[in-house]
């Protein structure tokens, strides 16, 4: 019986000699993939004139003042949609943003006084300057694609025509009425967002 157990203990050492010289004749290799790079994209939007697009001093129901305003996408590797809102102030009691009619159209060919009705296409009809808070204009600021939403190509823009009118209709309460408007231009990538 000590020569069963012996034989064992022998074959079971072999064994596990044998697998310990197995482990160590392994031939291995490594290739390493490196240089996975990842670049955002962005989106800028720009608008030339960047100040006092539509002024007016000294109105009088029946004036009118048009305007020409590039907006552009100053990325060059995303494309954009914008929205513009309209935030107008008043610096009195008279609510002349509410009297002041606002239009805006695209492709008009001479963003001007006379030229401004010959051609073009609404993007919003006469209708209030602005409000406090800001009113839609152009689209919608919420984000993702929204009714009237624009869009610009990465490097792309495009003209718009701002119309700026007081109705002839205007009564004395609105004599010697001020109000500034500010036009807000949000902008947000197309690309995975619906």
């Amino acid at each position: 019986m000590v020569k069963k157990i012996l034989f064992t203990l022998i074959a079971v050492g072999l064994l596990s000699a044998t697998s310990g010289l197995g482990g160590l004749a392994v031939f291995t290799d490594q290739a390493a993939v490196d240089g996975n790079t990842f670049t955002t994209g962005t989106i800028e939007i720009s608008t030339n004139p960047t100040t006092a697009l539509v002024t007016f001093s000294d109105m009088a129901p029946g004036d009118e003042v048009t305007a020409p305003l590039t907006v552009t996408n100053d990325s060059t590797t995303l494309e954009l949609r914008y929205s513009v809102t309209s935030l107008a102030t008043n610096t009195d009691t008279k609510d002349l943003r509410a009297q002041l009619d606002l239009t805006i159209k695209e492709d008009v060919t001479t963003c001007t006084t006379a030229g401004f009705d010959t051609d073009g296409t609404i993007l919003y009809d006469p209708a209030d300057l602005g409000g406090d808070p800001a009113i839609n204009v152009i689209g919608d600021p919420t984000q993702g694609a929204q009714a009237g939403d624009r869009v610009l190509a990465a490097s792309a823009n495009e003209v718009l025509c701002f119309n700026v009118e007081l109705p002839l209709t205007t009564g004395d309460a609105f004599q010697d009425a001020t109000t500034t408007a500010t036009f807000t231009f949000d902008a947000e990538q197309t690309i995975n967002n619906p």
